[in-house]
């Protein structure tokens, strides 16, 4: 060998060497079907050099047509949820188009898959089905890291009684659980304490906010705001009106009837409008009440696709989730309206008030259940409509530091620590 070949050859193993050292992490993310709020995630976390990403679904749910029982009518998605980035659709043993109990999703070849590529860790997206508990089990046995990712809060168990095996067992079983995951990833304050809570150390959770798609809303509901004053006067709605928008699903959980009552309990006050959007079984019940009570300035949209709320956002000034039975959930929507520039009212019950709703400084926070306080809430609102639009300012300011960007950051952080942890030992 010469010196020249020997200088190449070291050059070339350097440089292996090198390619080596910065080598992605693999990581595989099981999640029950595509959702619009999770797809712009995977693709910054694709976009990112440090991860390998591959997305795993157990079910087609959104992307083709399906019956939302909750909603009452189909619901296809019409926003991609499958661009950029990897995924692979695994097969159901449940030959249902809805996700629905534990055993809705059975998909043994997620053990498979995890036993045969060997990633260096797998997201799980909450225990709710039996797939999840097969995925955790391939893990464990394959030696592959978990990182655990909920909504859950100590809110919800707190709020909502359980039958006596469920309070039994549920600890219990988290506590196991959370033994064997090696991260969490905290939505937001209400979830880190859920983790702390069943014994997850301080050290292993990361900061993921939940987030949705900041820059699409915005910029999609400033196209609408060109349009504000013509869209408000074909539905019949006074320009200068300080428009209240409950978006959710027509449901007793979501507490519509509550928002009605407490609107009709500002009598006859001028200037307000209220705009309900979103489909379900007691939507007949609500549009009842109005007329019972001749409710005035109220107006039902029905179903709207996640491309035409931002129409609905931009010709609204205050964002309303009276909701808090179903604590579990953050309030995504919360997120949708603030980057849209909307003023909050939402219940202390709601997992997105905790982190982004300043009370008096981009909204209010009310007490959950308490009808009288959200009225005064919607009261004041109108008495102060030049605060009102400044409190949206203030709301889409405070979003801008709660994106998808700093969600995958935390889940690489997370994955990063992971491989300091292999060095040291």
């Amino acid at each position: 060998m010469t010196l020249d070949d020997a200088e190449s050859e070291f050059s070339s193993l350097a440089t292996h060497k090198a390619v080596s050292a910065h080598k992605p992490l693999r990581l595989a993310a099981l999640f029950s079907h595509p959702i619009q709020y999770f797809a712009p995630l995977f693709r910054a976390l694709a976009a990112r050099p440090e991860v390998d990403l591959t997305v795993y679904y157990c079910s087609r749910q959104g992307v083709d047509e399906y019956k939302d029982a909750e909603f009452g009518t189909n619901v296809k998605w019409d926003t991609p949820l499958l661009d950029g980035y990897k995924y692979r659709f695994l097969t159901n043993w449940r030959h249902t188009r809805t996700v629905g109990g534990f055993l809705s999703l059975v998909n043994p070849s997620i053990v498979r898959e995890l036993g045969r590529e060997r990633y260096d860790a797998v997201l799980i997206h909450g225990y709710s089905h039996l797939t999840d508990w097969l995925a955790i089990l391939a893990a464990r046995l394959v030696g592959t890291a978990i990182l655990y990712h909920s909504e859950s809060s100590l809110t919800y168990d707190s709020r909502v009684r359980r039958p006596f095996h469920v309070q039994f067992i549920k600890p219990r079983l988290l506590r196991f659980l959370f033994r064997h995951v090696a991260r969490f990833l905290a939505i937001g304050t209400l979830n880190r304490k859920f983790y702390l809570h069943y014994g997850a150390k301080p050290e292993y959770i990361y900061h993921v906010p939940y987030a949705v798609d900041n820059e699409y809303f915005a910029s999609k509901a400033g196209e609408f705001r060109l349009q504000r004053n013509v869209i408000r006067t074909t539905m019949g709605i006074n320009t200068s009106d300080i428009v209240f928008l409950f978006a959710a699903k027509m449901t007793p959980k979501k507490a519509p009837l509550e928002l009605l009552q407490a609107y009709g309990q500002m009598g006859q006050m001028q200037g307000k409008t209220l705009i309900m959007v979103g489909d379900g079984r007691i939507r007949s019940q609500a549009e009842a009440y109005v007329r019972e009570n001749e409710l005035s300035n109220v107006h039902f949209v029905g179903f709207v696709n996640q491309s035409e709320l931002p129409r609905y956002y931009a010709i609204s000034d205050v964002f309303i989730r009276p909701d808090g039975l179903y604590v579990g959930d953050w309030g995504l929507t919360v997120n949708e309206a603030m980057a849209c520039g909307l003023a909050i009212i939402s219940t202390d019950a709601i997992g997105a008030t905790v982190d982004l709703v300043k009370d008096g400084e981009n909204g209010m926070i009310v007490k959950y259940g308490d009808l009288n306080q959200l009225s005064r809430a919607m009261q004041w609102m109108v008495s102060n409509p030049g605060i009102c639009r400044e409190m949206g300012t203030r709301s889409f300011e405070i979003i801008s530091g709660w994106s998808y960007k700093q969600c995958a950051e935390g889940v690489v952080q997370a994955l990063n620590s992971l491989k300091a942890s292999e060095k040291e030992s």
